[in-house]
């Protein structure tokens, strides 16, 4: 029981950050010890696994699927995110600057950590430096403006699962992309069964295929797929400066005279030193 409630906190910590718009529960996963774990148990969701369950044997396609892990992260995932969900965006409405500064301590503390784990090699530093250009490609992308039809729902769902698998982007800053975020927030605000039904058709299909895909990376050049990944987390800190405006990354003095707003310099340091102590908190009781 106690192992099971590890787990579902830490799946509680992914919701949570895959809840904003820029930050990726994939990240949280590496740095909590459990993503190649994850991404294994969701690899083993297969036709031959629901085959073998339909033949009675329910207790080996349990095992197989690591079923009490994904059951315990998964609840946590769902439970963080739907409850976190409306309040971090009222929050990036009101106070952006200092939801962006505890996330960027958060995540500047995480690729330290990660990359004191990583087994180097000479090939990681280019692979480091594609993932990091890709992750700030996707930052500064135009954003679209879908409709919110089954199909782009569906799309975007899949979309914003693989992303979530994967450190350092966020499925809900895909889905802002897309332009399909606010109306996914408010459908989970208002309790719109349908759209939320067809996003999370999409996230299943998108699941199912991409995670089989980076478990099979991840088998065959381990450290090399890691090493890449280490760039999108690098590259995700482009998104969470917290002085930001007109799409121009800013000193504070220079956001407050473009915005009138107050930069809260200190408490923004002061959140961000709070992201990277939870960081601390996490890996110090975290497998290295």
């Amino acid at each position: 029981m106690k192992q099971r409630l590890i787990w579902f906190a830490k799946g509680a910590v992914m919701g949570m950050a895959d809840a904003v718009p820029g930050v990726s529960g994939g990240t949280m996963a590496l740095i909590t010890g459990i993503y190649e774990r994850l991404i294994a148990a969701l690899a083993a969701v297969r036709i031959d696994t629901a085959r073998q369950a339909l033949q009675g044997d329910w207790a080996g396609a349990w095992r197989k699927l690591d079923g009490n892990f994904l059951l315990s992260l998964g609840l946590g995932i769902l439970l963080s995110l739907f409850t976190t969900l409306h309040v971090m965006h009222l929050l990036l409405e009101q106070a952006p600057q200092l939801v962006w500064a505890f996330f960027g301590g958060l995540i500047l503390a995480s690729l330290v950590v990660l990359m004191r784990r990583h087994h180097w090699q000479w090939i990681d530093v280019p692979l480091m430096t594609v993932g990091a250009l890709l992750a700030v490609g996707i930052a500064l992308s135009s954003a679209l403006n879908l409709p919110p039809t089954p199909v782009w729902l569906v799309l975007g769902g899949a979309l914003a699962i693989s992303a979530m698998l994967l450190p350092g982007i966020s499925g809900s800053f895909i889905l802002l992309l897309l332009g399909l975020y606010p109306a996914v927030v408010e459908a989970i605000s208002d309790m719109n069964l349908i759209i939320v039904a067809w996003v999370a058709l999409g996230c299943l299909l998108g699941l199912l295929a991409f995670s089989r895909l980076l478990n099979a990376l991840l088998a065959r050049w381990h450290d090399r797929v890691l090493g890449f990944m280490l760039g999108f987390v690098l590259g995700a800190l482009l998104k969470v400066w917290p002085w930001q405006a007109q799409e121009q990354w800013l000193s504070p003095q220079a956001f407050e005279a473009m915005t009138g707003q107050p930069a809260w310099t200190g408490a923004c340091v002061l959140l961000a030193l709070l992201g990277a102590a939870a960081v601390a908190v996490v890996t110090l009781k975290s497998p290295s």
